[in-house]
């Protein structure tokens, strides 16, 4: 009963408007003997940070600058921006369509894994890999987000809440994603979790 009445919150949580980030994408339009610059901040002049090849794919934007034109990326232990006029969204690149998330977070640390209609892992320092049988990924009944997916084996019951958020940090580094996470497990081990999530292929 526990466990119905924190999802049944969780996924009331309201949703104003609707969300199209994170996605993946591939970069575009750009020769093949050139790169796609990462910027340390969404304009032309900015620092260089590092470099998309032409073919480079499963690029995760996670963000967009106010006038929609540059996307932010995780690249090292920071962020980075890249120029949207070479971004093109990859099919199923985002949810509920992407394969898999990778969730996690610290204190304590753990992270999750979970492929929709496969497979999830539950990790943590202290304690042996935990796999479950993974559902699809669905949306609050009406709106278009947060996402949920439940998992299960045996002795072990896992429900993920992800929801669009432009500034969920790792608290261990500069980096930026854009789900934050939820995660309620109950049987041999019983918690709620917070963390963040990156799109997974």
């Amino acid at each position: 009963m526990r466990l119905t009445f924190a999802i049944t919150a969780l996924l009331s949580a309201s949703a104003a408007t609707a969300q199209h980030l994170p996605a993946f994408h591939a970069v575009s339009g750009v020769a093949a003997d050139d790169v796609l610059n990462i910027r340390a901040a969404p304009e032309a002049g900015a620092d260089l940070l590092g470099t998309l090849a032409p073919d480079a794919s499963g690029v995760e934007v996670s963000a967009l600058n106010a006038a929609g034109t540059w996307g932010r990326i995780v690249t090292g232990e920071g962020v980075g921006w890249v120029s949207m006029a070479f971004l093109v969204p990859e099919a199923k690149g985002s949810l509920p369509q992407v394969e898999g998330l990778r969730c996690f977070g610290t204190e304590p640390f753990w992270s999750y894994e979970v492929r929709q209609g496969e497979l999830a892992t539950w990790n943590t320092p202290d304690s042996p890999e935990e796999t479950l049988q993974a559902g699809p990924f669905e949306t609050a009944g009406g709106r278009l987000w947060p996402y949920s997916a439940v998992a299960g084996a045996d002795h072990l019951q896992a429900v993920l809440v992800a929801s669009p958020e432009a500034q969920c940090s790792d608290g261990m580094s500069d980096r930026l994603y854009g789900l934050s996470a939820t995660l309620v497990l109950t049987g041999r081990i019983s918690g709620t979790l917070s963390g963040c999530c990156e799109l997974m292929r």
